[in-house]
């Protein structure tokens, strides 16, 4: 795992937090689903600080 990664696992986590079922899709946590809808690590950072879950300053 890179340091990349760990902003959207605090993004992942925060999700989830607040009740959204957050999975990854593959081995190398690039892609996450919600419901659905497919989400790259810079589109679930996105969605993150859109809820005011995480600081929109450490996005990717």
């Amino acid at each position: 795992m890179t340091d990349e990664t760990e902003p959207v696992l605090e993004a992942v986590a925060a999700l989830r937090s607040a009740g959204v079922a957050v999975n990854p899709i593959g081995d190398e946590l690039e892609r996450w689903q919600i419901g659905d809808l497919i989400f790259s690590d810079a589109e679930l950072w996105r969605l993150a600080a859109s809820r005011r879950l995480v600081e929109d300053g450490a996005s990717q």
